[in-house]
């Protein structure tokens, strides 16, 4: 064995010589020397670098027969091996049960992803003098621990964090082996192919390769979990054994399983999926999943972790998130007393009352049914009522011929679908039932999607049980009474559902005609289809009750009227139990505590309860009753187990036009807020700032650093721009080569480097041709051609307010960004200019006649300057911003008329005052208030405040700052904070330090003429 390894570190070493020998150039000796290794075990096959034929893997592996034993990642000599195990890269190898990691010299060995045994070296390097000098001691020690290594892989899970990393991790190898073998026609696809065929064609019709790829691999790794956890056989675990594991109550999943265990499974994925079955044999998932016990549905919450690891921003995309049982029982509680009360069902869900037709009456569907909360919840309430009623005896007939008949649910993902039915199965079995002659209404489909009956799909095994799914999951859509619709529907601002257009309906103003929005994306949520697709089958059934729990922004977003109209029409009483939790808005709670949300996410939430009675005509509005819940999470909880519908506070509102908004508003306030005339009526021209889409590379602090990035982009290698100027994969509004044509057809020309309102007192520079889709993504022109080479003002102002409080309103004389505001889309800076450029040069104001005449009838003329003055100092009265904090969070502000010329007046000089100090024009901001006294690095590294004191490293401040500048908000931004942190790591120079002294003479300023604003 020696002689192996001296042969092996003799001609590595030789190569190691030449500086140009690459990483690659050490493999055929690598090679040689693990078959030389592992032949004492009888072990011939080293798959070399064969990641193009079988998909994504480390570098080497090696293989007993057909089975996988190690794993082997090859690092080049002089690689840090540290930053490697940091890496992504090593990450995803929590999907392989034996890895070593090796730069040729020193092997690391992980089981499962975690470092397993310690390092050994067979030699070091010098790089400098490219030499390597052998360590023969551990010849020996490194054959040894690697054949004893590759045959040992019963090392048992200690964690369930553990446990969901390596179910990522296999995930992953599965999902990315599925997508590159259905990229090359082969033969060896063939199974593979005619599963993705038949679920495209008959369930889900847009699907894609990737997503095939994503559902598959899904289905198979939490398949595989769910059947081990429920296995009491704790000794053996495989394919074949799963199989066994799967419900009758599901034909479709019996089939995918047999394709799992048949014998035409592409053997390319079976040793992955067998490596599991191993892991799964080792692990007690029981034990592990109590880590989670503190939750009442464990397995549901350990899918979450396992979608956190597998892919983390599909679990995003998707809205996957678990619904807390307290939220899924008081809705399903709130729906069985209103089914009582409203309807006079005194059985409530347990109902068993049929129509004229035969059909049951009580029809229930959850439409995003993903792991089967809501209906496991149901058949608890319904089982509870018969118990209560001691007609447990019933039970098993009862559920076949009365609940089977009547629970319905629809989802797309086939991993939660998986789950579902299994968990469902299972929730029967613990009330009694487990003899199913007939299968659980739940079906892999696209609730958004309305299938078509399908006919002449004639097929046999898995294709015929996707025939059957399909057929099934239409019959529900198409023909049966839904009475209920309950559950918790994705939300996802960028939809997966761009087919879907019933919510169209939504997209008008109230009482008809088109929606006057230039933005209504946000109606495009899939919350918002979904709560459509509920009202459209109690719409169908002329009776009934939609209960959910999504976002809330419907409620008060002025986007959101056409919604809110068309849902009044609809029922005849709608209940919100609004639990906010917006970590966007940063909500609290009305004495100042916590407000957390009762999900792992930032938009707030809310629960609608939609009733609809059946009855001749329909002529009145819904009438709206609210109610709300703040606090922690534990809160709300408590607030919602403890809690009836029938014992919640609900306060009935008002809505009222032209917004409709369901959110409790002082009405006397608000018919004196509405008096005054609203900021998007009287500028005539208004829009967005600019998107580059790429501001590393755009947006610079001089225009020489702007000019530079020019050259750069035109001149160096387009893999080194992106690079330097860390630019990511093209997008749909900005591609490499968009910008690079724009770049030449503008000259390029340092004429066309132009100041940019970065952030507040923070203005930057860039390259603006005013074309879009060019080196700037959306460069709004239609408002840039007016400050450009101009002389101009201009509002930035948000519409609708995200942020905590009201803020949002500066001034500028250049074009703007987009987050000049506040980081948060729906806060996003609106610049309005004052003036309006002509071709010919003449201006005019961007102000509505109409409205200034209204003005002028008070105060007489008046400049258009003037009348920007007086609107810049209403918005900064603190009185202003309390008073009608609720109005200025869901549209543009409204500004009262003057009361007479002389409140107009001292208003115009402090709006005056204050804007010019804003803009850093007044002499007064020259007039520094604070020191800079020690000399030294001027690098800004760690940043604290601390008595009166701005540390921008160790030794340097800025001395004599107020607390209340350092804490001042413009916008989303505290200025004096977030100036510095955008230049960390950066040297200040001279102008950049006085700039910053300044800053803060500017908000101590904005702070005392607020205060002489409130006195006006």
């Amino acid at each position: 064995m020696s002689n192996l390894f001296i042969t092996y570190i003799q001609s590595i070493s030789s190569k190691f010589s030449h500086k140009e020998t690459s990483e690659m150039g050490y493999r055929a000796d690598f090679e040689i020397l693990l078959k030389g290794v592992f032949e004492s075990i009888n072990v011939k096959r080293i798959d070399h670098d064969a990641r193009a034929k079988q998909g994504n893997k480390p570098d080497f592996v090696v293989l007993k027969g057909d089975i996988p034993i190690l794993y082997i990642e090859a690092k080049d000599i002089g690689v840090s091996l540290d930053k490697i195990e940091k890496s992504e890269q090593m990450v995803r190898y929590f999907g392989y049960s034996n890895l070593v990691l090796t730069d040729y010299l020193e092997f690391r060995f992980y089981r499962n992803g975690l470092s397993y045994g310690e390092p050994i070296k067979i030699g070091e390097y010098n790089l400098k003098e490219r030499t390597l000098k052998a360590i023969p001691e551990n010849y020996e020690l490194v054959a040894k621990t690697l054949i004893d290594f590759a045959q040992s892989h019963k090392e048992p899970i200690k964690s369930g964090a553990h446990l969901a990393k390596i179910m990522g991790g296999k995930a992953q190898r599965i999902r990315d082996n599925v997508s590159q073998f259905l990229a090359i026609d082969s033969d060896q696809n063939k199974e593979l192919a005619r599963v993705y065929d038949a679920i495209k064609k008959m369930l889900v019709h847009d699907l894609t390769l990737p997503t095939f790829a994503d559902m598959y691999a899904q289905t198979l790794v939490y398949g595989l979990f769910v059947a081990r956890y429920y296995d009491d056989s704790s000794d053996t675990f495989s394919r074949q054994e799963a199989r066994e594991l799967v419900p009758a109550s599901n034909p479709f999943l019996q089939h995918f399983f047999d394709h799992i265990a048949g014998p035409n499974f592409d053997k390319r994925l079976s040793y992955i999926v067998d490596e599991l079955c191993e892991v799964f044999q080792h692990a007690d998932t029981k034990k592990l999943v109590e880590e989670y016990m503190d939750d009442a549905d464990p397995i549901i919450h350990f899918y979450e972790d396992f979608l956190k690891e597998y892919d983390p921003e599909l679990r995003k995309r998707m809205g996957a998130y678990y619904t807390p049982l307290p939220v899924v029982n008081f809705i399903v509680r709130s729906v069985d007393q209103i089914l009582r009360k409203d309807f006079g069902l005194a059985q409530g869900l347990a109902d068993t009352s049929k129509l004229a037709d035969g059909k049951h009456k009580v029809q229930i569907l959850d439409p995003a049914v993903g792991t089967g909360t809501f209906i496991s919840a149901t058949i608890r309430i319904i089982y509870e009522r018969l118990l209560a009623q001691k007609q447990e005896g019933r039970w098993p007939a009862y559920v076949h011929n009365e609940l089977l008949p009547r629970l319905h649910g629809f989802e797309l993902m086939m991993a939660p679908y998986t789950i579902a039915h299994l968990k469902l199965s299972l929730a029967f079995k613990q009330t009694g039932f487990w003899k199913f002659h007939r299968r659980l209404g739940i079906y892999l489909t696209n609730s958004l999607e309305q299938s078509a009956n399908q006919q002449n799909l004639l097929s046999f095994g898995f294709a015929e049980s996707i025939a059957e799914e399909a057929k099934q999951a239409a019959v529900i859509k198409n023909d049966t009474p839904i009475m209920v619709v309950l559950g918790n529907p994705p939300y996802s601002g960028e939809s997966s559902n761009a087919f879907y257009s019933g919510h169209d309906v939504y997209k008008t103003e109230p009482m008809g005609g088109k929606l006057k929005e230039k933005n209504s994306k946000w109606l495009n949520d899939d919350y918002v289809k979904f709560i459509r697709l509920a009202e459209t089958y109690i719409e169908k059934n002329d009776e009934g009750i939609a209960a959910m729990i999504t976002a809330h922004g419907y409620l008060d977003n002025p986007t959101f009227r056409g919604m809110r109209w068309h849902l009044m029409q609809t029922f005849d009483d709608i209940y919100l139990l609004d639990l906010h939790g917006n970590a966007n808005k940063k909500e609290k709670a009305p004495d100042g505590g916590e407000d957390k949300n009762v999900f792992d996410i930032k938009t707030g939430v809310a629960i609608l309860i939609g009733v609809k009675r059946r009855k001749v005509s329909n002529e009145k509005l819904a009438k709206i009753f609210r109610a709300e819940c703040f606090g922690s999470r534990k809160a709300k909880f408590n607030f919602l187990d403890s809690s009836s519908f029938g014992s919640v506070s609900w306060q009935e509102i008002i809505p009222t036009a032209p917004k409709y908004a369901w959110i409790e508003q002082d009405e006397k306030v608000r018919a004196e807020y509405e008096r005054g005339f609203s900021l998007n009526e009287l500028f005539q021209l208004k829009n967005t700032g600019v998107v580059t889409k790429r501001d590393k590379l755009c947006i610079q602090e001089s225009p020489e650093a702007v000019w530079q990035s020019v050259q750069d982009f035109l001149d160096l290698p387009e893999s080194e721009v992106r690079s330097k100027y860390k630019i990511p994969a093209d997008v749909r509004d900005w591609k490499y080569d968009w910008a690079k044509q724009d770049l030449l057809k503008s000259g390029p020309s340092e004429k066309n480097i132009v100041p940019i309102s970065y952030r507040p007192f923070d203005t930057r520079f860039i390259y603006y041709t005013g074309r879009a889709r060019g080196f700037v993504g959306w460069p709004v022109e239609r408002i840039g051609r007016h400050y450009v080479t101009r002389e101009n003002v201009g509002f930035l102002i948000t519409k609708a307010l995200r942020d905590a409080d009201y803020h949002h309103v500066f001034a500028t004389r250049t074009i703007s960004e987009v987050i000049f505001l506040s980081g948060i889309t729906a806060s996003n800076a609106i610049n309005m200019p004052l003036y309006l450029y002509m071709d010919d040069g003449s201006r005019a104001p961007n102000l509505k006649k109409e409205i200034v005449a209204e003005i002028e009838k008070t105060v007489g003329k008046v400049t258009p300057e003037d009348i920007f003055d007086y609107i810049y100092a209403v918005l900064h009265s603190p009185i202003y911003r309390e008073k009608y904090k609720e109005f200025l969070k869901i549209d543009f502000p409204r500004v009262p008329y003057p009361k007479d010329k002389k409140q107009f007046d001292a208003l115009v000089a402090l709006g005056r005052e204050l804007r010019e100090i804003h803009l850093l024009e007044s002499p007064k901001v020259g007039q520094f208030i604070t020191t800079y006294p020690v000399s030294g690095s001027d690098t800004v590294e760690k940043i604290s405040y601390e008595d009166g004191k701005v540390f921008i490293n160790l030794e340097q401040y800025f001395g004599d700052v107020p607390e209340i500048a350092w804490n001042f908000f413009i916008g989303g931004y505290q200025p004096a904070q977030k100036w510095l942190k955008d230049r960390k790591g950066r040297t200040l120079s001279n102008s950049d330090i006085e700039h910053y002294q300044k800053i803060i003479v500017a908000l101590i300023e904005t702070n005392r003429i607020m205060k002489e604003i409130d006195k006006v």
